[in-house]
């Protein structure tokens, strides 16, 4: 044989000699076998869907799968996959395709199809699906196979909103915003000089005192009658034509500006005028806003304490006009000033540093203590709403409360007598303060990002909610045994204040359990707690002095509601939290009755409008659970979309009644089980992650794959 001889025919004539000398035939395969062989060859499948997962069959892993298809049921893989990075399941129709390609191939029988492989170039097509993992979108990492793909559908529809109630929200605003402040409502303000946006004096001195009767509640900053003299001292230069930082300085300037800031602000909700009305009012009171800010800009020396508490309270304005991440990173820079002044260690005779060569007079003194404590509560309640840590370590903190002294009572040399000392208005700080600090706790040891064991972190929720009851019951009367409405103003806001903040702590430290079936009195607890708080905000909904009161009473409603719609979900999908519908069907007409409060107050300055589309997501799944726990062989569906269940239904009957109210589309099919629990795949950070979920920056819809966001089915 010549040396140009291919290796086939080498091959092929010293395998037709080896069957010659053995005498045996070469076999004939039927189609049968060569098919058995082909699926032998077929790729092994690591990940089956949801459904056939659930029933233990064969899997063939493709989306749909071939008995999903069969049997006309939703195909999906959205359990947790616990063996690292799930696998993108083909299209049945490409695998069909590549199938019946391998099955017209010839077999090549020759020895030297073993050695080298044949390259067939057959190509997979790419398809979007609903489990592609961990895409990155706007420097960060999204799972839809995680616990938490319904907040990746509302994520989808806010980016598909472009009504003006979100105009704020669009991605071509909030990239045209400052680093410090994207994704907030930008300041929409008129610079001419002609228009005066400053009050006269008469108005001035009436949103000083509205200031401090209805603004303040336990965040009691400052010395109200130091304020007042601030305020004649700034009249006396508005009216001699002194610039506006004349005789006081920037920070006490500063200061004045965001207290009328903030006292337009709430005077407008509480009064409820229309929506041009608000327009109006909130351009007002940027304007004064930023007027301040610019004072504070451009502050020059070392910080002094009205550095500080005027950094805060223009905190607590963006926190009250929804600018949350202007407020994150304004906090930051208060937060800095605190522990350069030392606000967070105690200060005695002994060790007076850094204030050594001149004592503070009894009033800056307080202040001080009240201007930490402040800033402390509100550290703690940004790290739960943004899911971020907190910046000041308990550890490093030795500061002493401050004194239980009301205004009015105070001088320079120290107190005075007062003629009844027991109610204080200082005592809401100082319990907000305390309430704060197991918050913190809470949030460092149940939700901790460390590997922890579950009975650690159980055993840590019993411990803290029990400190949790010892705070309620030292309470002083007037703040929690004593019945709201039968005190003053003031001490009822506080009260109420102090019971949603209770409330809110208890669903913090318990809510994670909801998932588990091991910690009854944790489940019990939280929906207690979720009960009294809603219970409480339906009762705030009826005075609008009340419910704009506390920046964080909108996201109170939030976590109360998002535990309704979980505990309805779990009730459904696990047998063993079947319950008395006695006593949750109230609790989920409460939550109705609550919901359309949140969507009532969403206006131009709340995060409202975000957190009720997040919330739209959990609720469709809870109501559908409730539809199936009554009628445990029906899911509805309109083709791929699920079809809104009216609450208006008859979940107590027998049958679906009524089935014209869910459109004429609406099939219903009657299959076992066929409804995947959504929060399977939810963590402990998870709820942190939901917390925050409102604030998350939105990414280009341009720019982002469709696969980043997975389909609403």
């Amino acid at each position: 044989m010549s040396s140009g001889s291919p290796p086939q025919t080498l091959l092929a004539s010293e395998s037709e000699s080896s069957r010659a000398t053995s005498g045996k035939r070469p076999l004939t395969r039927t189609s049968e076998e060569i098919h058995d062989e082909n699926r032998r060859k077929d790729p092994k499948i690591s990940r089956a869907c949801d459904t056939c997962k659930r029933k233990k069959i064969r899997c063939d892993g493709t989306l749909p799968c071939n008995n999903c298809a069969r049997r006309k049921l939703s195909c999906a893989y959205d359990a947790k996959y616990g063996r690292g990075r799930p696998p993108t399941p083909q299209s049945s129709t490409a695998t069909t395709d590549h199938r019946q390609e391998r099955a017209d191939r010839p077999i090549e029988l020759d020895a030297w199809n073993h050695q080298q492989p044949i390259n067939y170039n057959v190509s997979t097509p790419q398809v979007e699906s609903r489990a592609s993992p961990e895409q990155e979108v706007e420097g960060q990492y999204f799972d839809p196979t995680s616990g938490l793909n319904f907040l990746h559908r509302a994520w989808k529809k806010l980016l598909v909103q472009k009504d003006d109630s979100t105009s704020h929200d669009s991605h071509e605003t909030e990239r045209a915003q400052p680093l410090t402040s994207a994704g907030d409502r930008p300041f929409r303000i008129d610079d001419d000089p002609s228009e005066s946006f400053m009050p006269d004096a008469s108005a001035a001195r009436k949103l000083q005192e509205f200031y401090f009767e209805t603004c303040v509640v336990t965040y009691r900053v400052l010395h109200q009658q130091t304020v007042e003299r601030w305020m004649e001292v700034f009249l006396k230069d508005q009216q001699d034509g002194r610039p506006l930082n004349g005789s006081l300085g920037n920070s006490r300037t500063a200061i004045l500006l965001t207290i009328m800031a903030i006292a337009t602000l709430r005077h407008e909700k509480v009064n409820k005028s229309n929506t041009q009305g608000e327009v109006n009012t909130l351009r007002q009171s940027d304007r004064l806003f930023c007027a301040g800010t610019k004072l504070i800009d451009s502050e020059m020396g070392f910080p002094r304490l009205e550095s500080a508490q005027a950094r805060l309270i223009q905190v607590l304005y963006l926190l009250q006009t929804a600018r949350m991440n202007e407020g994150w990173y304004k906090f930051g820079n208060l937060f800095h000033i605190t522990l350069s002044m030392g606000m967070h260690r105690r200060r005695d005779q002994k060790r007076d540093f850094p204030f050594n060569s001149k004592r503070q007079n009894y009033i800056s003194s307080e202040c001080f203590k009240r201007t930490f404590w402040v800033a402390y509560i509100l550290d703690k309640y940004l790290s739960v709403v943004f899911g971020r840590p907190r910046l000041y370590q308990d550890e490093d903190i030795d500061q002493n409360f401050p004194d239980s002294v009301n205004d009015e009572d105070m001088t320079p040399q120290g107190p005075t007598a007062s003629d009844d000392s027991t109610d204080c208005y200082i005592d809401g700080l100082i319990s907000h303060a305390k309430i704060a600090r197991i918050i913190g706790t809470v949030s460092r040891e149940v939700y901790s990002v460390n590997d922890q064991s579950h009975e650690h972190r159980l055993a840590a929720a019993h411990r803290l909610g029990h400190a949790l009851h010892e705070w309620r019951a030292s309470l002083p009367p007037h703040l929690g045994t004593v019945k709201p409405s039968t005190l003053i103003p003031n001490f009822r806001r506080q009260a109420i204040a102090l019971q949603l903040a209770y409330s809110h702590a208890l669903i913090h430290t318990n809510r994670p359990f909801l998932l588990s079936e091991a910690a009854p009195e944790s489940v019990t607890e939280c929906l207690s707690a979720t009960k009294a708080s809603l219970e409480l905000v339906d009762k705030m909904a009826g005075d609008t002095t009340l419910l704009y009161s506390f920046w964080w009473t909108h996201y109170v409603i939030f976590c109360a509601l998002a535990v309704v719609y979980v505990w309805e979900i779990q009730r459904t999908t696990r047998p063993t939290y079947a319950m008395d519908d006695e006593s949750l069907g109230p609790l989920f007409d409460l939550a109705e009755r609550c919901r359309v409060h949140l969507n009532g107050a969403s206006t131009g300055v709340s995060p409202n409008q975000r957190y009720s589309v997040i919330l739209d997501e959990l609720r469709s799944e809870a109501l559908r659970c409730r539809l199936m726990r009554h009628n445990p062989h029906t899911i509805l569906q309109n083709g791929n979309q699920d079809v809104e269940v009216n609450t208006n239904l008859d979940f107590g009957s027998s049958s679906v009644q009524n089935a014209d109210l869910l459109g004429s589309d609406a099939q219903v099919l009657l299959q076992e089980d066929a409804m995947t629990n959504v929060l399977d795949g939810f963590l402990f950070s998870d709820w942190q992650t939901l917390d925050s979920s409102a604030f998350f920056p939105l990414p280009d819809p341009d720019s982002v794959s469709p696969t980043c966001y997975p389909a609403i089915t």
